[in-house]
């Protein structure tokens, strides 16, 4: 499984409540393992997913399903034994069940079982009840429950205290697992190999177009979703890919690409020159990055805080040959979201949620994952950018993909 237990319970140990309800995407996958295409297909509301997790330990979390769902819902990673469903009752007819598989089994069990209700709010509203939470404090994953779909919720529940949580589940999520940390592993190995089979095709006469179809195409094959693409040929700042810009030699080409894979993010760029070695300028630009953001990962380490991370890569720029540089942060959080809190690690900011701390200046602990990066962008130069995934250990921390962070002569050979 995936999810900080000890982390989860603590923290509704903090906050005094009796359960928590999940319902964003992430969310649901953090405690269930299940990946619900009903909730991906039919969006803003259109179907409803939830976890209800008691801290009573004597209850055990159920996932909340539409009908629809029963089939992702049977499978062996999926790992909560209570599932439920809700809507229409569903009683598939089988003529001979000894031909059904494992998952079959599972599948025409759970769609043969009893609703909780006709709808997903009544449903809900009964599950929250069976577990005992009906006259509680319950932390409701808000972002992903539509404002109509919460009136009746809490309508359905008149003695309970429902609060808008889904910064509960961040602060819960701030620490992973390892095994959260070796999927986050494997999705940036993914995505360096996807980018450097790109990165072996970017020659003069090429289309950006083609590049961006080959890296998708990568991602594609390994299960993964391309979430951005950043492709700035000869261009300061983020851009998409320009469909029929064609690369010409000398180009000053960047990426920074960003996917999802078994649920967790990656993020990585490069950077280099097209059919050319790059010039003075170009490795000045790119010599003094990549010297401020080592200054950072070096200093990466339990306890020290996102500011301090952010001022020592500004003064290793500036140290190393851009004495004017400017920037507004030295990276982000990375987990099944692309920017989990404290998000964007720079000067501290401060934080107006009960569920959080009250600043984003948050000493970093172990367990922690983050990407340290920084970047040059000139409107009519062109873009350098740099950029580490790394884990926050009790000794320091630790490179989820090995460095290969370099100005690159393009192709890559």
């Amino acid at each position: 499984m995936l999810y900080n237990r000890e982390r989860l319970l603590a923290l509704m140990d903090k906050f005094d409540l009796a359960g928590v309800v999940a319902a964003t995407p992430e969310n649901i996958y953090y405690l269930s393992g299940h990946a619900s295409w009903s909730q991906n297909g039919y969006r803003y509301g259109g179907s409803q997913v939830y976890v209800v997790y008691p801290r009573d330990p004597k209850q055990s979390p159920a996932l909340l399903i539409p009908g629809g769902d029963v089939g992702y819902a049977s499978l062996d990673d999926v790992w909560l034994q209570e599932k439920y469903i809700y809507g229409r009752p569903r009683h598939p007819h089988i003529a001979d069940t000894s031909k059904l598989s494992p998952v079959e089994r599972r599948t025409v069990k759970l769609a043969g079982s009893d609703s909780k209700g006709l709808t997903p709010e009544k449903a809900l509203a009964q599950l929250i009840q069976d577990k005992g939470m009906d006259k509680s404090r319950v932390g409701m994953d808000h972002f992903a429950i539509p404002v109509t779909i919460w009136e009746k919720i809490k309508a359905g529940l008149p003695q309970a205290n429902l609060l808008p949580a889904s910064m509960f589940f961040r602060n819960v999520r701030m620490i992973k697992t390892s095994e959260e940390i070796q999927r986050l592993r494997e999705s940036a190995e993914i995505n360096e190999r996807a980018i450097n089979t790109m990165l072996r095709a970017c020659r003069p006469r090429v289309t950006e177009s083609e590049l961006a179809s080959i890296y998708k195409g990568e991602i594609a094959k390994a299960g993964g979703q391309v979430y951005w693409m950043h492709m700035a040929v000869a261009r300061g700042g983020n851009f998409p890919a320009i469909k029929d810009n064609v690369l010409q030699k000398g180009d000053i080409f960047r990426v920074d690409m960003g996917c999802s894979i078994n649920g967790y993010h990656a993020d990585v760029c490069k950077s280099g020159c097209v059919g050319a070695e790059p010039t003075p300028e170009h490795r000045k630009r790119y010599d003094a990055i990549q010297a401020g953001v080592l200054k950072s990962v070096e200093a990466l380490k339990p306890g020290v805080r996102p500011q301090e991370l952010y001022e020592t890569m500004i003064a290793g720029v500036r140290a190393n040959g851009l004495p004017n540089y400017a920037n507004f942060f030295v990276g982000h959080t990375i987990g099944l979201e692309a920017r989990e809190f404290p998000f964007l690690l720079g000067p501290a900011e401060e934080v107006d949620d009960p569920f959080l701390p009250d600043s984003t200046n948050v000493p970093m602990e172990t367990g922690m994952t983050v990407n340290l990066e920084a970047s040059n962008h000139e409107a009519g130069w062109g873009t350098v950018q740099v950029e580490y995934t790394c884990a926050v250990t009790g000794e320091g921390h630790q490179h989820l993909v090995m460095p290969d962070q370099r100005l690159l002569t393009l192709p890559l050979q």
